[in-house]
């Protein structure tokens, strides 16, 4: 195949998932559409930002310290969030390059519509959502004092576009990044029935009967809509699972 007709397959692969993107939230890049590497290709679909640790990419592997916590660099479930709801606004789209892949069968990156959540809801709670703010905390890395913090209403317009924020670990324990301390802590007592609280539990519910499992081929990169979609991650045991992250704004 002449080197015109590779760069008509990659562009029409490129547009047509560009058009899943815009349709469900998320889709899967090959192999074959990474062969100038994950910036060349994400390049497609925004401009990639600097996360929490000031750097571009970031590494989802296994690292000592984090044994107990729902966080990316350990083994443990995740609970249903939105990246970075403490950014204004946050990263439109997230991306994950799968270098290695949990052969347990675990490890698996679960998502759902949280804008089909928010219409899911009774009309009073849908107000709520739009009208009111909560303050979301986060810590760069789980025990670091230093946090992040940002007030914004869980659904909100932004430049013309619809952005829903939500995250597990907020409502539960108090952190987006929550530390051991955190997790003895009753954060979502404070909560309890409050519209804040009820939404929380309704979103978790939702996230859990509408969840769509995907386990990302090694080789390919997951990108989904970040200001549209929650997502969480199952639990898994093979420490081999390496994936590097990118926001893209």
């Amino acid at each position: 195949m002449s080197e015109s007709n590779v760069i008509e397959k990659v562009t029409a692969s490129i547009d047509m998932c560009k058009a899943e993107l815009l349709e469900r939230g998320w889709t899967i890049l090959a192999p074959d559409l990474l062969r100038d590497g994950p910036r060349a290709a994400l390049a497609h679909f925004g401009r990639i930002i600097p996360q929490l640790n000031g750097e571009e990419t970031y590494e989802v592997t296994l690292k000592p310290g984090f044994d107990k916590l729902p966080y990316s660099q350990s083994k443990n479930e995740i609970g249903p969030h939105t990246e970075a709801p403490v950014y204004d606004p946050p990263p439109k789209y997230l991306a994950l390059h799968c270098h290695r892949q949990a052969q347990c069968g675990g490890g698996q990156t679960l998502l759902a519509d949280g804008f089909a959540f928010h219409q899911s809801l009774s009309p009073d709670l849908q107000q709520w959502m739009e009208q009111n703010e909560v303050e979301f905390s986060s810590s760069a890395v789980p025990g670091v004092s230093e946090q992040l913090l940002h007030r914004a209403r869980l659904l909100e317009e932004k430049d013309g576009a619809r952005v829903f924020r939500f995250s597990y670990n907020q409502f539960h324990y108090g952190d987006v990044n929550p530390s051991e301390s955190d997790m003895t802590s009753s954060s979502f007592a404070q909560y309890a029935g409050t519209p804040p609280g009820n939404i929380a539990k309704l979103a978790e519910r939702f996230f859990y009967r509408h969840v769509i499992p995907v386990l990302i081929p090694e080789g390919s990169l997951l990108i989904w809509d970040n200001q549209r979609l929650m997502h969480a991650r199952s639990e898994y045991k093979d420490p081999v699972r390496h994936l590097t992250r990118y926001w893209l704004s």
